[in-house]
């Protein structure tokens, strides 16, 4: 009886320390080792995990380049993409017909990010072009908002 009870004790702390583990994990509707979940992936790191090494690994070698002369996530995400955010939660644009234009090696995904910033509400699109190399999908550039920077 005190085994069996030791054993589901065991169970539930095991169940608790791979739910707490997963909070780093980015959260898009996406198909893994799709475009769309390395566009997802690369924002995540910059965002969330602020892990500069991360997004440049999942960037192609010249756009990892780039991103590195920045510095810093910081320094990415306010310079390069004028998007600085308190708080982001970043998803596809589902809004569109096409969720991505894809053809052979390459695509392109529009991502949307809301959030927070100094308070107020914040919304940007940005377009992601991506280029699959050796079976994996990599950033090869963000294009800026196409419709412009808009607060709500």
């Amino acid at each position: 009886m005190r085994t069996g009870l030791m054993q589901k004790f065991f169970v539930l702390i095991f169940s608790l320390l791979l739910l707490s583990c997963s909070e780093d994990a980015p959260k898009v509707n996406a198909d893994l080792g799709s475009p769309e979940f390395a566009a997802g992936e690369f924002f995540h790191s910059l965002y969330t995990t602020k892990d500069l090494e991360r997004a440049k690994a999942l960037s192609t070698e010249s756009y990892a380049r780039i991103l590195d002369a920045y510095g810093n996530t910081r320094g990415v995400v306010r310079t390069l993409y004028n998007m600085s955010f308190d708080e982001v939660n970043i998803s596809i644009d589902r809004t569109g017909k096409n969720l991505r234009e894809q053809y052979g090696n390459h695509a392109e995904i529009t991502m949307l990010f809301e959030g927070k910033s100094n308070g107020n509400k914040k919304i940007e699109l940005r377009i992601v072009k991506m280029v699959k190399e050796d079976g994996r999908w990599l950033v090869e550039g963000v294009k800026p908002n196409p419709y412009s920077r808009t607060e709500v």
